[in-house]
């Protein structure tokens, strides 16, 4: 099935929350795609148990299972708040939080040791493309989340092409761009992991997408859901996307 995944980041009330889910949940197209919803912490609790055929994931995670850490929340915690997911890496906590793809690795073999799917995201800024570096920063961002696994991946993964120079432009990459990225990551992917893991790797884009840009990136067969945004904070705009995806 295709994914869809709603990045809230720092909006909505629990109110706010509470009033998109009455909008989507129930919808026939839920059946026909993995749906999740990442949004703020505050409001896990109140979507959990209401939120029927949608998946809920937290928009970070800490590295540890437990600990002296203020202000972490850890994998084992995500879980019993109702987490299948959590996002690792994203661009603005990189930018803001100084995450690097060395953490990036300690919070996904966390979340794999929970039980929890990681959504990894990976992306290159206007500056490393223009210099022509984005292939290598790509290469490197798997590469450094994948060191020490061996043969196998620990456990689902799930890889979002987010580039930095798309993120709240307007502007998205190309289909082509994004299928290029993607189809990247998953040759990188099988070569340190071998096939089987590769195969089980879901691809994700990321970045501007909007419901009139979604039949694009879903027609690249490389490309197996959407990582939303701002998109996906109105419950019509999501529900247009769903739509275009359950038919591309």
């Amino acid at each position: 099935m295709p994914i869809l995944a709603a990045n809230w980041k720092m909006y909505k009330t629990i109110t706010e929350a509470e009033e998109w889910l009455r909008a989507v949940v129930g919808r026939p197209e839920l059946k026909r795609a993995e749906v999740v919803v990442f949004p703020p912490l505050t409001a896990l609790h109140a979507l959990r148990g209401r939120s029927r055929g949608l998946g809920l994931g937290a928009q970070d995670v800490g590295w540890a299972a437990e600990g002296a850490f203020t202000g972490m929340v850890s994998a084992p915690q995500l879980r019993d708040a109702g987490c299948g997911y959590a996002l690792v890496a994203h661009s603005e906590r990189r930018r803001y939080a100084g995450e690097d793809d060395r953490m990036a690795a300690r919070k996904i073999a966390s979340l794999w040791q929970a039980g929890l799917i990681p959504v990894y995201c990976v992306g290159e800024d206007a500056a490393e493309r223009a210099a022509g570096q984005g292939e290598a920063r790509l290469r490197a961002q798997v590469d450094t989340a994948l060191d020490g696994l061996g043969d196998e991946l620990g456990g689902r993964l799930v890889i979002a092409y987010e580039p930095v120079w798309a993120i709240g432009s307007g502007t998205p990459a190309t289909p082509d761009q994004a299928g290029e990225a993607l189809s990247l990551i998953r040759e990188r992917v099988e070569g340190r992991c071998g096939g089987a893991a590769a195969a089980r790797l879901s691809l994700l884009y990321g970045g501007s997408t909007s419901p009139a840009s979604a039949r694009g990136f879903m027609e690249q067969p490389i490309i197996d859901g959407l990582l939303v945004g701002s998109a996906s904070l109105d419950a019509n705009s999501f529900l247009a996307m769903l739509e275009v995806m359950v038919h591309a």
